[in-house]
């Protein structure tokens, strides 16, 4: 376990950037919110499949950059639908004078467009439909990752595109993992004109219980905080049940970690030197956390 944040203030510096300002509405805040749900109707055999709903929360922190106060990450949260996304632009566009943030922020707004637009099908939500009708219909210059992830019954559905991705906690361990997509090291999948589509994304369905958290989030946090390190934090924030507080206490740790410049043993340095590419400390990057746990 690293060192605390220097901070105690949980908000302080929760910058969270939602897709579009002027579309506040269609892009749920950091705070603690509801998913609505439809009770799953009952198998041939008559057994009910319990109905689960969750309940999330999410940070955002934009990496200092001049000219990009909002990154190039971003994010959702759709109450109606179950579903949360997370995108991340590829900086490298940067070299071209392109905002790759434009790219992640028009895809994951499209993606809660597509949301509304798409007919729902017997099992809920295709995370994969969305991020295709959501990919078609972006137009910014730039490319992103990209992981879209929905709840149905007891079933957790996820479309995976580059090294964004999510976790699920059950009885204080890891029970999935979502798979990383990369060509080589640090070098994720991505969509983007010129760049993949979503048909090499990975679909993923995990059964899910009562009482299991789901951890979402870009590279920015899995570069920076290991497994058994979320693990230890969800543990202990969970007693007062302040996903709020969860989640900035996770993404405050993750800007902590990126700003250490001598630790050996972030998941970004320990790949770093697998690679061949040795790299001390944390990875400086934009972070965005989502939290949602299952009930």
């Amino acid at each position: 376990m690293t060192a605390e944040p220097l901070f105690d203030n949980w908000k302080f510096f929760d910058h969270s950037v939602h897709i579009d300002d002027i579309q506040a509405a269609a892009v749920e805040s950091s705070k603690r919110r509801r998913l609505k749900y439809s009770p799953t109707a009952a198998t041939n055999s008559d057994e009910v499949i319990p109905s689960l709903k969750m309940t999330g929360a999410s940070v955002c922190f934009p990496m200092e950059k001049p000219g990009k106060p909002r990154g190039e990450d971003a994010h959702f949260i759709s109450t109606k639908y179950q579903t949360i996304g997370v995108a991340d632009g590829v900086g490298g566009w940067a070299k071209l004078g392109i905002d790759a943030g434009k790219y992640s922020r028009q895809l994951m707004m499209n993606s809660v467009r597509s949301l509304r637009r798409l007919p729902r099908c017997a099992g809920g939500v295709n995370p994969k439909r969305v991020l295709q009708h959501a990919y078609k219909r972006t137009t910014a210059q730039g490319s992103s990752t990209a992981c879209i992830v929905t709840l149905s019954g007891d079933k957790l559905r996820a479309a995976n595109v580059g090294d964004s991705g999510f976790l699920v906690i059950r009885n204080g361990g890891v029970v999935y993992r979502s798979p990383t997509q990369q060509r080589g090291f640090n070098c994720p999948y991505q969509l983007g004109i010129g760049k993949d589509n979503p048909s090499i994304c990975d679909e993923i369905e995990f059964s899910v219980k009562s009482g299991d958290v789901v951890v979402a989030g870009t590279d920015g946090l899995f570069d920076n905080v290991g497994e058994s390190e979320v693990v230890e934090i969800i543990t202990k924030t969970c007693r007062d049940g302040d996903l709020n507080r969860q989640v900035s206490y996770l993404a405050n740790i993750a800007l902590y970690n990126s700003m250490d410049a001598y630790t050996e043993e972030t998941p970004f340095s320990i790949a770093s030197r697998k690679a061949g590419r040795p790299h001390k400390g944390g990875k400086r990057d934009d972070i965005t956390v989502i939290i949602a746990r299952i009930e």
